[in-house]
C-alpha cells in the first residue's frame, strides 16, 4: 500500500451510537458476558454502490447513442458502480426538449437500473467555449427542468447525485451568455438561485445537488463562511443540507483553478463535505497533483466520486506513483466489521443479543439513505429467517471512530444460526438487487447471490 496514512490515528475515539448520531455508547468491557468473534479485514478492490471512480458518458442532441443494460453490466464488471451522464441540449436552447430526447434520458435511466449502476447527472447546452449562446435563457432553462422533473422523480433510485449544470459551457457555471459572468453582488446570483430552486424541487429531497464552487452555495443562499452544516442539520432534507460540490479542477493548482477563491474556502468545504457529497474530476498535470497532495485533499474533503476518464495524465501519474489502487479502494466509504459480540450460550426461547462494531476506512460516509438489517438464519432451515432493523443511519458512519449496531432476537428452535448484516438500497426497485447493497471489506463475508454480509454462526441450545 502507498505510504500515505489516510486514516487519522485515533487518540480519543469518537464513539457513534447506531441508535443516535449524537449519543455516544460506552464500549463493553472484556467481561461483558458476550462471546466475541474478530473478523479479518481485506484490501481487495470490489464494487460498492454510490462511491468510487466513475466512467463518463455524453449524450449530444438531437440523436445520441443510448445506454444499454448490457453496456452498464460491463461497466459494473470492470469495477465501477457510477456513470456520469452528461446531456447536451444544444439544439433546444430556444424550444422545448422534444419527447424523443426525453425518451433517451428515460431509456438510459432504465439501463442503469437493469445493469446495476447509478449515475451522476448533468445537463448543459454546449461543450465548446467559443460556441454561443452558451446556454438557454433562464425561463427556457426552468421549462427544461420542469420537463425532466418526472424522469428525476421516477428514477431517483439510480441517481447518486445531480450536478447543477444548465449554466455556462459544460454546465460549469462559468463561461455564460444569459447568466452574469463572474458574479459578485448578491443580486448577480438571482437567476442561478432560480435554477437551484427548480432543481431542488425537481429532485426528491433525499438527493443532493452539486454546485461548482463553495462560493456559489454561499452566494446563492446568503451563507457566510461560518454557516456550515451542523451535525443536527445533516441529511435533514433542507436546502442547506442538499447543496453539495463538484470540483472539476481537482488538484490543478493551489486553488483548484479558482474553486477555492479565498483561503477560508477550503476550511468551509472541509466542514460541509462531512455531510454532503464532494466529487468531480482532475484537470491538468503538474507537481501539485502528486499522490501526497491528492490523497490529503481526498481525505480532507471526504471525497465520494471522481472521473476515471479525465484527466488521463493525472490518472497515469497516480498510477506511476503507486497510489491509484489506494484511491480506488478508499474514495467514498469502505466499511469493515471488526467485532461480532453475541450472547454466550444462547438458549431457544430466550434473548440472543448481537452487537457489531463497524469502522469506516474510506474517505467519506455513505451519503444517501441506506436500509440496514441484522439477519438471523437457521443454518439447517433457510426458510427460518428473522430480521432485526436497528434504529440506525449509516450516513453517520464517518471515517473516524467506531460505530455500533445492536440487535436482539429470540430464536424458537435450537440449532446453528448464521448472522448477517444486510445494507440494501431502500428503494423498492433496487432493494432485492445485490449490486445495490453495500459489501463489507471482510474476509469470507460477501454473499453475491443475496447481497448479505456473513458475520458468524452461533449455536442455540
Amino acid at each position: 500500500m502507498y505510504k500515505f496514512r489516510y486514516i487519522i490515528a485515533i487518540l480519543a475515539c469518537v464513539l457513534a451510537a447506531c441508535s443516535s448520531p449524537v449519543t455516544p455508547v460506552e464500549p463493553e468491557t472484556e467481561d461483558d458476558g458476550m462471546r466475541h468473534d474478530s473478523l479479518t479485514e481485506i484490501y481487495d478492490l470490489f464494487c460498492n454502490p454510490e462511491r468510487g471512480f466513475h466512467v463518463f458518458k455524453e449524450f449530444h442532441s438531437p440523436n445520441p447513442e443510448q445506454l444499454t443494460a448490457g453496456g452498464i453490466k460491463t461497466i459494473y464488471d470492470m469495477g465501477y458502480s457510477l456513470v456520469l451522464n452528461n446531456y447536451y441540449l444544444k439544439d433546444y436552447r430556444n424550444c422545448a426538449i422534444p419527447d424523443s430526447y426525453l425518451e433517451v434520458v428515460r431509456n438510459n435511466m432504465q439501463a442503469l437500473r437493469d445493469g446495476g449502476c447509478k449515475c451522476i447527472l448533468r445537463f448543459a447546452y454546449t461543450d465548446n467555449e467559443s460556441q454561443t449562446p452558451r446556454e438557454a435563457p433562464v425561463d427556457t432553462v426552468l421549462k427544461h427542468i420542469s420537463q425532466i422533473k418526472p424522469i428525476l422523480q421516477e428514477y431517483a433510485d439510480v441517481i447518486f447525485a445531480m450536478e447543477a449544470g444548465f449554466v455556462g459551457t459544460w454546465g460549469e457555471w462559468y463561461y455564460t451568455t444569459y447568466f452574469k459572468h463572474q458574479p459578485s453582488a448578491r443580486e448577480d446570483f438571482v437567476d442561478r438561485r432560480r435554477v437551484l430552486d427548480a432543481l431542488l424541487d425537481a429532485l426528491p429531497k433525499e438527493r443532493m445537488i452539486c454546485v461548482r464552487t463553495p462560493d456559489f452555495k454561499r452566494s446563492c443562499f446568503g451563507y457566510g463562511l461560518k454557516d456550515t452544516i451542523t451535525l443536527a442539520e445533516a441529511f435533514n432534507g433542507s436546502d442547506k443540507s442538499r447543496i453539495a460540490c463538484h470540483d472539476d479542477a481537482f488538484m490543478a493548482d493551489e486553488t483548484d483553478m479558482g474553486t477555492f477563491t479565498v483561503s477560508a474556502d477550503r476550511a468551509y468545504w472541509e466542514a460541509e463535505t462531512k455531510y454532503t457529497i464532494y466529487g468531480g474530476e482532475s484537470c491538468r498535470t503538474g507537481k501539485y497533483a502528486s499522490c501526497d497532495n491528492s490523497l490529503a485533499q481526498m481525505q480532507a474533503m471526504h471525497i465520494s466520486y471522481l472521473n476515471i476518464s479525465y484527466h488521463k495524465g493525472v490518472i497515469s501519474g497516480w498510477q506511476n506513483q503507486g497510489c491509484l489502487e489506494d484511491m480506488r479502494r478508499l474514495i467514498g466509504y469502505r466499511l469493515v466489521c471488526t467485532d461480532v459480540a453475541t450472547t454466550k450460550e444462547p438458549k431457544a426461547g430466550e434473548d440472543l443479543k448481537v452487537k457489531l462494531t463497524i469502522i469506516n476506512e474510506g474517505f467519506s460516509s455513505p451519503k444517501n439513505p441506506r436500509d440496514i438489517a441484522v439477519m438471523l438464519v437457521n443454518a439447517d432451515d433457510p426458510d427460518d429467517v428473522a430480521s432485526f432493523t436497528p434504529d440506525c443511519d449509516p450516513r453517520f458512519w464517518f471515517p473516524e471512530g467506531e460505530h455500533y449496531v445492536e440487535a436482539r432476537f429470540k430464536p424458537e428452535k435450537s440449532g446453528n444460526y448464521k448472522i448477517y448484516l444486510n445494507l440494501p438500497d431502500p428503494k423498492p426497485t433496487l432493494a432485492g438487487n445485490p449490486k445495490f447493497s453495500i459489501r463489507l471489506a471482510n474476509k469470507d463475508c460477501w454473499e453475491s447471490a443475496t447481497g448479505y454480509n456473513y458475520l458468524t454462526t452461533v449455536e442455540v441450545k
